[in-house]
């Protein structure tokens, strides 16, 4: 074979290859997404655990500065809630990761298709107090989301400050204090 005809097989072998290769990769770009944490419903036996009664206290503040004003979670839900794949999905969609995050009041708020029954059932909510405290009693051993919201009016009636989200990991009848933000 001359090396011309050589050459001009191997371009073909290597044009055909990257043909392929690039009818797959576009293939799976257009393929549809795995189905979303937020679409399937949370397995019972993933969040069981939650609704025992245990020996830590999840106990904290939130507050956010502004200009020389500290304003607090005064009078709003502050909430503790069992982590499962929905819960990891639903903070990420919110704050952008599912460790510790703000998102700003002046933001449309997030809009889920809807809650996920085992969801709502198994959050602990109370009230922030008037310094902005919160405690959640007899919590058990576990992965949590504390979350909640430090709100008021800007100038013009503006929404101003945001709701937040820290994960916690509670173990052995122990008192976590959390700091929001």
């Amino acid at each position: 074979m001359k090396p011309a005809a050589r050459l001009f097989g191997l371009a073909a072998t290597v044009a055909a290859s990257l043909a392929a290769t690039g009818c797959a990769q576009f293939d799976q770009a257009f393929a549809p997404p795995p189905p979303s944490a937020l679409s399937q419903p949370i397995p019972a036996s993933e969040v069981e655990w939650s609704r025992k009664a245990g020996s830590n206290t999840v106990s904290g503040i939130a507050t956010l500065k502004a200009g020389d004003t500290t304003h607090t979670c005064a009078g709003q839900a502050a909430n503790l809630i069992p982590a499962s794949a929905y819960a990891r999905a639903r903070m990420t969609a919110i704050f952008g990761n599912d460790t510790r995050g703000t998102r700003a009041a002046s933001l449309a708020p997030v809009k889920f298709d809807r809650d996920d029954p085992l969801y709502v059932s198994t959050l602990r909510r109370t009230t922030c107090d008037a310094s902005g405290s919160f405690s959640f009693p007899r919590v058990p051993d576990g992965v949590w989301y504390v979350t909640t919201a430090v709100k008021w009016d800007g100038p013009g009636d503006r929404a101003e400050g945001g709701s937040m989200m820290k994960r916690v990991d509670v173990r052995g009848g122990k008192l976590v204090k959390v700091t929001l933000p």
